[in-house]
């Protein structure tokens, strides 16, 4: 059942801390409930198999958190979240499957492109439950576009041919984020979600661009499964707790 955002007063951002969530867990379709946690232990399968990376198959065992978020996605009861949710979630397995064939000249290119998809399907979610930011959400929104900028002058001089697509992938990721951060919702997941996900793609970029790390590639995926899992729950929990009303 999908949630109206509808509330006397302005809206605001406000996160709710909500006694009745195990009332709430339990209103959750039971796929979901039993695909949700297998999603998550497929991305743990996967982090721990990077030590052997690259590896035949690798594609496919990376592909199976997405898989399994996509099935989970599908149970949502919310019409238009579920068309916009499994969208986001389909380009991201596309994109999880492109970047892991690093051999393929247009590897990055294309996943760059299946990952702007999936930031511009979350926006279309995030953006129906818009809402005046407060507190640390404010704070969030002025870091993440501090950051951005520093990060992309960083980038600049190793770009080359990326320059336009990297700016363009850049400014809809801070978008999708702040359109999370700018959501009415019960509780922060979708925007604690969002701002995860910032990191991770900012860490490729570090890696790709300025030079990686020691234990750079657990950190990208780990960070991206837990956004993943994070905001695909969170749509959850909103689409559950009330009606959403177009605005």
């Amino acid at each position: 059942m999908a949630c109206s955002r509808a509330h006397d007063g302005a809206p605001s951002t406000a996160d709710h801390d909500n006694p009745e969530t195990p009332a709430l867990i339990a209103t959750l379709p039971a796929t979901y409930r039993r695909l949700w946690p297998l999603a998550v232990a497929a991305a743990l399968l996967y982090g721990l198999s990077l030590a052997a990376a690259p590896y035949p198959g690798q594609a496919a065992a990376k592909a199976a958190m997405g898989i399994l978020l996509l099935a989970a996605g599908s149970t949502c009861a919310a019409p238009r979240e579920r068309a916009w949710l499994c969208a986001a979630l389909a380009t991201a397995v596309l994109g999880d499957v492109l970047l892991a064939l690093p051999d393929w000249p247009l590897s990055f290119v294309l996943g760059l492109g299946a990952f702007l998809l999936t930031h511009l399907c979350y926006c279309t979610i995030f953006v129906r439950w818009r809402a005046r930011p407060h507190g640390w959400r404010i704070a969030a929104l002025i870091g993440l576009w501090i950051a951005a900028p520093a990060f992309y002058v960083a980038f600049l001089p190793h770009l080359g041919e990326l320059l336009a697509p990297v700016a363009v992938y850049m400014l809809v990721l801070c978008a999708m984020a702040s359109f999370a951060l700018a959501a009415r919702t019960r509780g922060p997941l979708v925007a604690v979600g969002s701002l995860i996900f910032v990191g991770s793609d900012t860490l490729i970029g570090v890696g790709r661009f300025l030079g990686g790390f020691p234990g750079i590639d657990y950190l990208i995926w780990g960070l991206y499964a837990l956004a993943q899992v994070t905001i695909v729950a969170g749509v959850f929990h909103e689409t559950v707790a009330r009606p959403i009303r177009p605005r």
